[in-house]
């Protein structure tokens, strides 16, 4: 081939790579934004503040001050529920506390642990309920 039939086949080759990336680029931007699934609607949440409970740890002369709040969400029945089962719940909370060590509730993992046996306890009492508790240890 002569020199100049190679620059023609050259310019060809890249003019044709040139042709296929504006084309790909045009119809990867060209599409509509669809997110990949379903959106999911979020319900609303209200709290009912339970109060600070100071409870007698088992096995000690250690008391552990907590700050309980119920976080569930929006609900007319579940509010007029929680508000008549209030002083159950409270009793399930104190109960499952009062039976914890000092060393169960020191550790630095303990709130995760005890979210999840105040959890357990209380939707013994009520289905649908969520704890965002806040706790912090007093000896």
């Amino acid at each position: 081939m002569s020199k100049k039939k190679k620059n023609i086949l050259i310019i060809i080759v890249v003019l044709a790579a040139l042709a296929g990336s504006f084309a790909g680029a045009y119809s990867y931007f060209s599409q509509p934004y669809a997110p990949a699934g379903k959106v999911k609607k979020t319900v609303p949440n209200e709290s009912l503040d339970m109060g600070e409970l100071i409870v007698n740890l088992s096995g000690s002369s250690h008391y552990l001050r907590t700050k309980v709040v119920i976080e569930y969400p929006r609900d007319k029945w579940l509010a007029a529920e929680l508000q008549k089962k209030r002083h159950t719940v409270a009793d399930a909370i104190i109960t499952a506390l009062r039976s914890k060590t000092y060393t169960e509730v020191s550790a630095a993992e303990s709130a995760g642990a005890l979210k999840t046996v105040l959890l357990r306890k209380s939707t013994a009492i009520l289905s649908q309920v969520r704890y965002q508790g806040y706790f912090s240890l007093t000896s």
